[in-house]
């Protein structure tokens, strides 16, 4: 038999994975704005900086994901509602 989603355990983010998140994006972002320097030097100045909807929209998931790992107030993952759910669904 199964065990059910209300018996499994809590698992907590792993902060491996937000330092190898963090990483990727720094690496992707040097390459990207070093990119745009070369541009910006060949076009004389008049570069548009397309790398800011980057920088910024993938900047929100990076803090997303620090929050998450870091200062998640729902340790215990409960969800009154679908834990009340489960039970009835499995009674």
């Amino acid at each position: 038999m199964q065990q059910s989603e209300a018996n499994q355990p809590y698992k907590a983010p792993s902060k491996t994975l937000f330092f190898v998140h963090l990483a990727v994006y720094l690496i992707a972002m040097a390459i990207l704005w070093g990119y745009y320097a070369m541009q910006n030097k060949a076009m004389h100045g008049g570069a548009y900086p397309w790398e800011a909807w980057f920088t910024g929209s993938w900047f929100i998931a990076v803090l997303g994901h620090l929050s998450n790992t870091f200062f998640d107030s729902n340790r215990d993952n409960s969800d009154k509602g679908y834990m009340k759910y489960l039970y009835e669904k499995e009674n």
